[in-house]
Parts: structure tokens; sequence; C-alpha cells
């Protein structure tokens, strides 16, 4: 495993990884930034993550690796749980975002939704691919209000962000100074 990891996917780990080529890695599954072992949804987030803190704040992300390669689930109520992670993030730095509070009331609608028809597998994945503009556009909004590109205020909200995303309490992180 490679201890930098760097923005943007890689034809080759010789040429460098991402965070999700090195849960590809770690599962042992084929060179990839979307390895099978983790939902879409959540592949999308951690490479926004990757692609969005600073150089220094990047090998943080390295901690949550285990966590990423044993989080596949193909419910879409998980999915839109990754878009209420993000407009609750973004709710915590400015409580009246108008664009966040939509963002969370359409996932809770979702995922009541999606609940009770118990989606799973094939469908479930197809189902959850819905979610992914609204996570786009929580992630793009919270990751805006987190701070300057590039400051450890922003890459420490980010890294959080994705932390709990995974279901790693802040206690769990054993991040190395950056």
């Amino acid at each position: 495993m490679t201890q930098r990891l760097s923005r943007g996917a890689h034809s080759a780990a010789e040429e460098g990884t991402c965070l999700m080529e090195q849960v590809a890695l770690a599962a042992d599954e084929s060179f990839s930034d979307r390895p099978r072992c983790t939902p879409t949804a959540l592949s999308a987030l951690a490479q926004q993550v990757n692609d969005r803190v600073s150089d220094a704040g990047r090998d943080r992300l390295l901690e949550l690796v285990p966590a990423l390669t044993t989080s596949a689930s193909d419910d879409p109520v998980d999915a839109w749980e990754l878009v209420a992670v993000c407009a609750r993030a973004a709710l915590a730095i400015r409580p009246d975002d108008r664009l966040a509070t939509r963002l969370l009331a359409r996932a809770g609608r979702a995922q009541r939704r999606w609940s009770r028809l118990g989606l799973d597998g094939a469908p479930g994945r197809i189902a959850g691919l819905r979610a992914l503009p609204h996570l786009t556009a929580a992630f793009h909004r919270m990751a805006v209000l987190a701070g300057p590109a590039g400051s450890a205020e922003r890459d420490d909200r980010l890294i959080a962000l994705l932390a709990d995303a995974v279901g790693v309490r802040p206690e769990e992180q054993e991040f190395a100074a950056a």
C-alpha cells in the first residue's frame, strides 16, 4: 500500500494512487477507482473528498481504507443517507442554508420510500444511482461552506464528513499529524 495519495484516477499503481484505488488494492481487486467492495455512491463521495482536500491533508484519508473496503451495500437507502450526511454537515456550518435544508428533506423522503421497497442487489444498486446528482449537490454545498481550498479547516471538515459517511467515529480515527 502506498504512503502517499494523489488527486484523480491513475492507469497503474506505479503512477500513484487515489483513495479509492488504494481501497481496490487493499481489497485484492483489480486496480480501479471504482472497487466493487464499495457502493457506487460512497465511492463517488470518497473520490470527491480525495480530490478536494489539500495534498497535505490527503494522506489522512488512508486511515479510512479499511472501512471503505468493508462497506458494500446495494441498499438505495444507504445512498440517500450519504446525501443526508453531506446536507447535515453543511447545516452544521450554516444552519439556515436553504439548499442544504432542501437536500436533507429530499433525502429523508427518498429514504422512507426506498426503505418500504427493501431493494438490494442489482435493483438496489440501480435505484441508488438516482441519489448521485443529489449527493453531488449536497457535497459541493458542504465543500463550499467548509472553508477556503487548501485550508486545514476545510481538510478537517471534508475528512470528518467522509469518516461520518463510513461510520468511523472521531475517537476511532488515528490520523497522522498533517
